[in-house]
């Protein structure tokens, strides 16, 4: 592997060990200009009730837990009278949509951790069986020992089924996506304490794995990676990075080394938190030459019931040269929301072949609500969004799925990222 000058970053175990995870467990709370008293708790409840029902992308769903928040509510409300409390709370209520994109943005107080951002195993029911299906590169579950096919049978004290029944609420027990929403959440954890797991192997042994509360996981230390592979094939990898502006800048100076490559790798598996528009439509912009639709959006219920607002999202090029030669994206669990969007974008602009497993199905564009007495932030989805032929963009799946294990000895998506874009060039 042929390095490129300033872009290549050597890799650091840095994520949460130091600031992020300091914010997490290190709570600083401050009610200076905040009031949690009870009119002002229960105004701004009332008013989050009310803003979720006009706005909430998802209406349609069969359950609807938001339409009774205000009367099965209204005691916790009442009794929070502090900030963690009332977060608390709110974190609660969140928690019935069994969604990953819905959430307080506050520290709360030993809260469970997003998922996927936090997230090192991936797991999925098969049967009564709870099968781990990935473990992320890098990670302190690879390090200690998590492998792929491993079944988790306790978290903690608890029994799996056990830790199940707690995180989900009464009604949702049965329902195989609430379940499944579950398990990623107990297995990602909490924000304070180690987990221990209990996990049998393919060989039938039981034994024990327990994970530090600092949560770090090996990445390179700036925006981006990049190097030339083998074969004169470019290689980017974005470390985290689309929520920040400085990426496009740092990947116009890495496209400018590789732009006479016969060919160009997108590494999209390790963005789990997302990222900004902007960014994304920079990153984009270098690939075409006109405009092309990359995705639709859908708000419904717009002012009206039965009135829905719908758009087509263009990428305008961009920079001072495309890049013309054949791309492939790596997209994973790991692959969440923004870095979704760019997935379906690609791919619909038929500008780079999508390889990779099922991503983190985060459902539909998020928005921040500032709740102006108590000064909380929630944030959910108030738009849909979709793969421009349809599909949303929760459910769409890669066009080449590949099933086998990526290690720590063999990235077998990078294998066949490598193989598709050999086959290009001799066509």
């Amino acid at each position: 592997m042929h390095h490129i000058g300033v872009t290549i970053l050597a890799f650091s175990r840095s994520l949460f060990a130091a600031a992020v995870f300091a914010a997490l467990a290190g709570y600083s709370y401050s009610s200076w200009g905040q009031n949690f008293s009870e009119a002002a708790r229960s105004s701004d409840f009332k008013a989050f009730v009310q803003d979720f029902k006009d706005n909430y992308a998802f209406q349609d769903r069969p359950d609807k837990p938001w339409m009774t928040w205000d009367d099965r509510y209204a005691a916790s409300v009442q009794k929070a009278d502090s900030k963690e409390a009332y977060d608390t709370v709110l974190a609660s209520v969140l928690g019935e949509l069994h969604d990953f994109h819905a959430e307080v943005r506050s520290r709360v107080p030993n809260r469970w951790l997003p998922v996927p951002t936090f997230t090192d195993i991936w797991a999925e029911f098969r049967g009564h069986q709870a099968v781990v299906t990935a473990v992320r590169r890098g990670s302190d579950a690879e390090r200690a020992g998590v492998q792929i096919g491993d079944c988790v049978l306790k978290v903690g004290s608890a029994s799996l089924e056990q830790a199940i029944v707690e995180r989900l609420t009464p009604g949702a027990q049965a329902d195989p996506k609430a379940r499944s929403w579950a398990l990623l959440s107990v297995l990602t954890g909490r924000s304070e304490g180690a987990r221990v797991l209990s996990l049998e192997g393919r060989d039938g042994k039981t034994r024990t794995v327990k994970l530090p509360v600092e949560r770090q996981v090996d990445r390179g230390s700036g925006a981006l990676t990049a190097s030339t592979l083998p074969g004169d094939i470019g290689f980017i990898r974005f470390n985290n990075s689309l929520g920040e502006q400085k990426t496009v800048a740092a990947f116009d100076q890495a496209l400018q080394q590789l732009r006479s490559t016969k060919g160009l790798i997108l590494d999209l598996r390790d963005v789990p938190s997302g990222g900004d528009s902007s960014v994304a439509l920079g990153i984009m912009g270098r690939f075409v030459q006109t405009m092309l639709p990359y995705q639709r959006h859908r708000i419904p219920n717009y002012g009206q019931p039965d009135v829905e607002r719908n758009w087509i999202e263009l990428v305008a090029p961009r920079g001072p040269f495309t890049y013309t030669a054949p791309v492939v994206l790596l997209v994973d669990h790991w692959t969440g929301s923004m870095g979704e969007g760019m997935a379906i974008g690609f791919d619909a602009m038929s500008r780079a072949i999508v390889i990779g497993t099922p991503m983190a199905h985060l459902a539909g564009a998020v928005t921040d609500f500032h709740l102006p007495k108590t000064g909380v932030d929630v944030a959910f989805a108030t738009e849909q969004l979709f793969h421009v032929n349809g599909t949303p963009r929760q459910d769409w799946l890669p066009p080449i799925l590949v099933t086998a294990p990526v290690t720590k000895e063999s990235d077998s998506l990078l294998t066949r990222g490598l193989k598709e874009l050999s086959a290009k060039n001799r066509d």
